[in-house]
């Protein structure tokens, strides 16, 4: 079977070297183009459950109040949906109850009693790495973004060092709360081939074309993201081992989520959003949809950027049981066959030399576990 691999890449720019007009509409253009993925003609065989439920309308707003904050220190994996009126919560949780009940009656037809210990989620923040000014404008920007208050910095008033620092800073945010950038992005007002400005920039998840968002249709659409992400988190059975808690959050992404031929998700098929809501996804939405839904579990879990196939970059993850790291592959998992299928198990807690039989890893990371499949 021939895998075409979704191209999909994160990289992350330090602009704070030098005080260049020009430079900072470069920055921008650079980081625009590495947090739009690039998609790719892999071919998809997974069954979903049916067509109707593995699409999601532009209009699926649902609710009214402010998203959940967290603290700049550490992104904040507790969702609640407490402010949320239940004829809301009712719709987010038809829109995904489907999908997490075939989940579970796939594992307790094959359980798994693999790895009774779980090992918490460890956020590596970029936050920690910033200098005391850097800090604090981070903390004002994660505040705003939060809040889905207005803000900008111009170069008139505040002058190009802010202006490179607040991109840093925003970027460093985005990374840091990968939920972020469904929603928001930095803005370049540029005027006679400068950059003079930088402006916040709100819109709906769904909008390819990044239109200024409604404050409050906006937070119903986060909220609705929210609340499906957290029926999820709140259904994994309790007694289910660690193994099966990823195999678990791994099946509902797969039942929910198609691969996305024809850029039909749009720029979001590279984000959490695509691949837990959207419908849509290729590699790094499949990779940052489990990453997302195993902070929110508070499991073990990190991405990997790699090279796979005929050597397209590729991004995948690695989980922690007792007995090691693994890695996890969804995107590859669906490739090769349906849901709970043994093919698509060929690509679910592999061995560091079981990886690399047909993938690369760029980024160092290893898998420390002996063979369990």
């Amino acid at each position: 079977m021939i895998f075409f691999i979704c191209v999909c890449c994160t990289v992350f720019i330090n602009t704070l070297k030098r005080k260049v007009k020009r430079s900072l509409l470069l920055v921008l253009s650079a980081i625009l183009v590495v947090n739009i993925p690039v998609l790719s003609g892999c071919t998809k065989q997974s069954e979903k459950p049916s067509s109707e439920a593995s699409e999601i309308s532009a209009k699926s707003v649902i609710t009214t109040t402010t998203p959940p904050s967290s603290s700049a220190q550490e992104p904040d994996s507790t969702a609640t949906t407490s402010d949320t009126a239940p004829s809301e919560v009712n719709m987010a949780i038809e829109f995904i109850d489907p999908y997490i009940d075939l989940a579970i009656s796939m594992i307790d037809a094959d359980r798994r009693e693999l790895s009774d210990v779980t090992f918490n989620y460890e956020p590596k923040l970029l936050y920690d790495g910033l200098s005391r000014e850097e800090k604090a404008m981070y903390d004002e920007i994660l505040t705003n973004v939060q809040e889905l208050k207005s803000f900008s910095y111009t170069a008139e008033q505040d002058g190009y060092d802010v202006m490179n620092m607040a991109m840093y800073a925003s970027d460093a945010v985005v990374k840091d709360y990968p939920e972020f950038e469904i929603y928001f992005t930095i803005h370049e007002v540029v005027e006679e081939n400068m950059t003079t400005a930088l402006e916040s920039l709100y819109f709906m998840p769904w909008d390819s074309e990044q239109r200024p968002a409604d404050s409050v249709e906006l937070r119903k659409e986060l909220l609705h993201f929210d609340d499906v992400c957290t029926r999820i988190v709140e259904r994994m059975p309790d007694d289910y081992s660690a193994y099966d808690k990823y195999r678990y959050l791994a099946l509902v992404i797969s039942y929910v989520t198609s691969y996305d031929h024809e850029g039909a998700g749009g720029w979001q098929n590279g984000t959490a959003y695509g691949s837990i809501v959207g419908g849509y996804s290729i590699c790094q939405g499949y990779s940052r949809g489990f990453m997302y839904l195993c902070q929110k579990a508070n499991l073990w879990c990190e991405t990997v950027d790699g090279v796979g196939g005929d050597n397209f970059a590729h991004m995948w993850n690695i989980v922690k049981l007792d007995s090691g790291t693994y890695h996890v592959d969804i995107t590859w998992s669906e490739e090769t066959g349906s849901p709970g299928s043994r093919e698509w198990d060929s690509y679910f807690m592999l061995t560091q030399d079981e990886i690399l039989v047909d993938h690369e890893i760029t980024d160092g990371k290893v898998a420390t576990g002996t063979a369990i499949n």
